[in-house]
């Protein structure tokens, strides 16, 4: 079931379908995708039961906590090295070839790439002798990425004046009606245009929870749009011209379209601003290797790469064919997002002792025990 069957099929009324059929757009979906009646429910109970939280001081004490955490458990952490290839001996993976050394690897490999990268290029056909590779990498190179995302940073000089002064507290608004406005600017980019004066927009107000974000009394807003082509053909309103991509032109022309739709929700916003910068589909492909074609969710979430068939119909369990090789990443089940579930889910596997050594472990504590 879509969400919005989901939700005209529960609710009378709108207001459940303008309130959750964008969150939709952060699981890659939109509001006609099969399984989003699964996901509109889990996201409400998530956002319910846990929350939105934020890290207090900036996202970079985020990687600040992983660091402190990897520097006393022992983890080294090698920055600014390309892996280059897996090796492969035997049918079995036992390091990487950098740009710089090669790393052994006594237990277990784990790449946190994208089907096509990890079948295409680290695991490349004249090296790695597999037989049960080849329709992997027959499926790896059929697999598809969604849309790309835009992200627009303001620097505001005040807070925003909202028409509706019950907005001023909240950390992050939709300005959206719901399915309606959400599937048409979809589909648009899905076609390579530009929505035009009613794109989705996640207004995200991080101050609000952490005001140390910001100087006293000024302001800022994250701005998300998952609504936009990496390859822009064409504009839906015929004001931008597209011809040359995502020009600097392009973005600031498509930034100024999305601010003025945030004004109209909260008049003379264009007179706090301070400064900008955004993030195209191209950037964050740059920034991202694993952002392929402007996409954050590491592929499409159609509901055939997703759940068991992610990311590949042939690969279960984050297994390869290769042994000691797992497939982690946002490309893999459960998909993008920061809570690490496919890494767990290998590290639970790969510190599980055998059922056989989970008895013998169970039959010494209760001697010891005795």
């Amino acid at each position: 079931m879509s969400g919005r069957a989901w939700a005209r099929s529960r609710f009378a009324g709108p207001e459940v379908d303008h309130l959750f059929a964008p969150w939709l757009l952060h699981a890659g979906l939109t509001p006609d995708h099969a399984q989003g009646g699964l996901m509109m429910p889990l996201l409400a109970a998530s956002i319910h039961g846990a929350g939105l939280s934020v890290v207090q001081g900036g996202a970079k004490n985020f990687l600040a906590a992983f660091q402190a955490l990897f520097d006393e458990l022992g983890v080294r952490v090698m920055l600014g090295e390309r892996v280059e290839e897996i090796v492969v001996a035997a049918g079995k993976a036992i390091g990487v070839r950098t740009t710089e050394s090669r790393i052994s690897a006594t237990r277990a490999v784990l790449a946190s790439v994208t089907p096509d990268v990890l079948y295409g290029s680290l695991l490349p056909a004249d090296k790695t002798k597999v037989a049960e590779l080849e329709p992997v990498r027959q499926e790896a190179a059929r697999f598809r990425f969604g849309r790309g995302a835009m992200q627009i940073h303001v620097a505001l000089s005040a807070p925003p004046r909202w028409r509706d002064s019950r907005l001023a507290p909240v950390p992050m608004v939709h300005i959206t009606d719901g399915s309606s406005s959400t599937a048409i600017a979809c589909a648009q980019a899905e076609a390579g245009l530009l929505p035009p004066a009613a794109p989705t927009v996640v207004v995200g107000r991080q101050d609000v929870l952490d005001p140390t974000r910001v100087p006293k009394g000024a302001a800022a807003l994250w701005i998300q749009l998952q609504e936009v082509p990496y390859a822009p053909t064409g504009d839906s309103a015929g004001e931008l011209d597209t011809s040359r991509g995502w020009t600097e032109e392009l973005a600031a022309g498509y930034a100024n379209r999305v601010l003025d739709r945030i004004a109209d929700h909260a008049p003379g916003l264009a007179d706090l601003v301070l400064d900008t910068k955004i993030i195209t589909p191209v950037d964050l492909e740059r920034a991202n290797p694993n952002a392929r074609f402007g996409d954050p969710y590491g592929g499409a979430c159609d509901l055939d790469q997703s759940l068991f068939w992610r990311p590949l119909p042939s690969t279960r369990s984050h297994r390869t064919p290769v042994e000691g090789l797992w497939h982690i990443g946002s490309s893999t089940h459960p998909g993008a997002g920061l809570g690490a579930g496919s890494g767990h889910l290998v590290a639970q596997q790969l510190t599980t002792p055998p059922p056989l050594q989970q008895i013998r472990d169970r039959i010494d504590r209760i001697r010891i025990a005795r």
